[in-house]
């Protein structure tokens, strides 16, 4: 009776891979000489970071314009990666310094500096910890005033796979609640991630723009500042253009792609008649076989562990201890 009643309820379908459409709301010009690494806004201010050993600086940029209004430079043993605003100030990771410069967002000069280990890519606050890529799968929430790592947790596609090369990142409050958006280096893609699981939630194709700013090897996608609502700002590294996009899925929380718990909370719903036939066939099941269950160990092996999975790796989160 059980396996009837089993087969008839069919299984849950896989998530899907969604692409969403980025539709360009303005376009304005963009330093072809900027390898830019960060894109910030800040009320209405956006700040930019670029890279290259000689030639990295930060930069206030009129988002108007496109026009640079001011920039201070970095040493030439420096090369300057994300960044991201926490107050008065602007931290900016380095590549492969292990340090991060903390800069008053006035006046441009160091205050101080932070230190990490490993190298840095990108960087966005959200409101709590600093988030940092590496260039792996692995993003690592920290201290913003000690910048020591609070959890990391690793991105993984719609199938369960690592995706490398996260890089720039910006940190935004969706109708979906606190996400993280990276670019992923070398690709011409933006994603939106699930800062506890890791999951990725939805993935903007942006090769069209892409196309229109070079073909070199470094020019890449790489800078995304989030100005409001579904409205960011995204560039790339030597691009001619900056522009004004808005993200569709993001402006309404219904159109919002599911997780996998919204997929299977769909298919319940649409299928319910067959989830109550299946839970008849259980109660079925267990009135009629109790004494023969009683007393068999279990083959779950999961029910021989002395203790549960700790929280943090039940949330897909993994301790950096």
């Amino acid at each position: 009776m059980l396996s009837v009643c089993s087969s008839s309820l069919g299984s849950v379908a896989e998530d899907e891979k969604i692409e969403a459409e980025v539709v360009v709301i303005h376009e304005v010009a963009h330093d072809p000489g900027a390898f830019t690494q960060g894109l910030e806004m800040d009320g209405g201010r956006m700040f930019e970071s670029t890279g290259l050993f000689g030639e990295s600086t930060l930069r206030e940029v009129d988002p108007d314009s496109g026009e640079v209004i001011r920039f201070s430079s970095l040493e030439a043993s420096l090369f300057g990666e994300g960044i991201a605003v926490v107050g008065e100030n602007i931290i900016m990771l380095t590549w492969q310094n292990q340090t991060a410069l903390v800069f008053d967002k006035e006046t441009f000069s160091v205050i101080h500096n932070l230190s990490y280990e490993g190298e840095g890519w990108g960087l966005c606050f959200d409101g709590s910890s600093l988030v940092m890529s590496n260039g792996s799968s692995s993003l690592s929430f920290r201290d913003p005033e000690t910048f020591e790592i609070r959890r990391t947790v690793t991105v993984t596609d719609y199938s369960g796979n690592q995706v490398d090369m996260i890089n720039e990142l910006e940190c935004v409050i969706t109708p979906a609640g606190q996400s993280v958006f990276a670019n992923v280096w070398q690709e011409d893609i933006i994603l939106m991630i699930d800062p506890i699981t890791g999951n990725i939630m939805e993935e903007y194709d942006v090769s069209e723009l892409s196309s229109q700013n070079g073909d070199g090897h470094n020019d890449v996608l790489n800078g995304i500042a989030h100005k409001g609502s579904s409205e960011f700002w995204i560039t790339g590294k030597n691009w001619t253009s900056m522009y004004l996009v808005e993200l569709p899925m993001l402006s309404d929380m219904d159109e919002i792609s599911c997780n996998t718990y919204c997929l299977i909370e769909g298919e319940i719903l649409d299928n319910w008649h067959l989830l109550i036939f299946a839970l008849a066939c259980f109660i079925i099941f267990m009135i009629s076989a109790p004494k023969e269950r009683a007393g068999k160990e279990s083959n779950n092996r999961h029910d021989e562990q002395p203790s549960t999975t700790p929280a943090k790796q039940r949330r897909g989160v993994v301790d950096n201890e």
